[in-house]
């Protein structure tokens, strides 16, 4: 795993639901704060190599299983956007 690799998998460990809601905002995500209390929890109970699309999808396909595939979709979007 390189540096920026490395730089985004902290970043995401460690942000916040405020900080989601903001990269939500400016990526255009629609994202209510209750969905992002949500996708933080999850992004802290197991750490995902969001960079590896498999291991990726499998984390989106959990969270529609818990929550609803509309919010699986948006946070796909938003981690998509996140890491390009």
């Amino acid at each position: 795993m390189n540096v920026y690799h490395k730089i985004v998998q902290r970043k995401m460990k460690s942000m916040t639901a405020n900080e989601l809601m903001m990269y939500a905002k400016e990526y255009n995500v629609s994202l209510s704060p209750q969905e992002a209390d949500i996708i933080i929890q999850m992004m802290r109970e197991k750490t995902i190599d969001v960079f590896n699309e498999q291991a990726r999808k499998n984390w989106i396909r959990e969270l529609a299983n818990r929550t609803s595939p509309q919010l699986a979709k948006q946070a796909n979007d938003l981690i998509r956007q996140f890491i390009q």
